[in-house]
């Protein structure tokens, strides 16, 4: 599937309030970028997302689903939050 613009505003919307950036890198994966953009502290980011299978609604929204899930449970080597206000996702 083509990354388009209507699929970018659909993943970059999914996790408000925080801010999210999607970039299609060179070797045609995803890099998704989930951050405070008051601050700019990175929640997550995952790189080398596979864009092939997002070929239907269900699967842009598992996919969304599923990151969400990722930040709740998201922890830091420290072993806090990475964060805080994730868990209101």
């Amino acid at each position: 599937m083509l990354f388009t613009p209507e699929l970018r505003r659909t993943l970059e919307s999914s996790f408000l309030p925080l801010a999210c950036e999607c970039t299609v890198k060179p070797n045609g994966a995803l890099m998704v970028k989930i951050f405070d953009q008051s601050t700019g502290a990175v929640a997550m980011q995952v790189d080398d997302l596979s864009i092939a299978n997002l070929t239907t609604v269900r699967a842009v929204a598992e996919l969304v689903a599923e990151l969400r899930y990722d930040l709740r449970t998201c922890v830091t080597p420290f072993g806090s939050r990475a964060f805080p206000s994730a868990a209101s996702l």
